[in-house]
C-alpha cells in the first residue's frame, strides 16, 4: 500500500497544476474575446477585411539572463578577446562571470549561449570548429 505523505504530495501537486489549467483556461477565454473585440473593430473601419489573414505573432519568452542585443555582443567580445577557440560551455561561464551571475540554470544558460551561437552562425560570424572532450561544440571567429 502506498505511504500516506507520498499520496498527499500527488493529490496537492495534482490539485496545483488543475488550478493552473483552470487558470490558463480562462486566460485563454477572455485573450479570444479581446481577438474577436479587434475583429470587430476592424470590420467597423474596413467591412470588407478579412481578418482570417491575420497571422498570429509568435510569442517570444524574454530572455531572463540579458537584455536585447547584450548576449550577441558579449559573446562576440568573449571569443574577440579570446586567444584559442572556445567550447560553448567556457563561453557561458565567461558570460556568466561577466554578468556577475551566481544563482542560474546552467541548461538554460548554456542553450541561450548556444542559440546565440548559432544566430551567428547563420550570420557569419563565428564557426563551429569541431567538438571538445565532453563532446561540446568548440567555436571561434571568421
Amino acid at each position: 500500500m502506498a505511504e500516506t505523505h507520498v499520496i498527499s504530495a500527488l493529490v496537492a501537486k495534482r490539485s496545483e497544476l488543475a488550478g493552473m489549467v483552470d487558470h490558463h483556461r480562462k486566460e485563454v477565454v477572455r485573450l479570444l474575446q479581446d481577438v474577436k473585440l479587434l475583429d470587430a473593430t476592424i470590420r467597423l473601419f474596413e467591412p470588407e477585411f478579412s481578418t482570417d489573414l491575420i497571422k498570429a505573432k509568435r510569442h517570444q519568452k524574454r530572455n531572463l539572463y540579458f537584455k536585447h542585443g547584450e548576449a550577441h555582443r558579449m559573446v562576440l567580445d568573449i571569443l574577440r578577446e579570446s586567444s584559442k577557440p572556445l567550447s560553448t560551455k567556457e563561453i557561458a561561464q565567461e558570460a556568466k562571470s561577466r554578468k556577475g551571475l551566481t544563482e542560474v540554470n546552467e541548461r538554460d544558460f548554456q542553450a541561450t549561449i548556444l542559440t546565440i551561437l548559432g544566430r551567428q552562425k547563420k550570420s557569419g560570424l563565428v564557426v563551429n570548429i569541431g567538438k571538445d572532450d565532453a563532446g561540446g561544440c568548440v567555436w571561434d571567429m571568421v
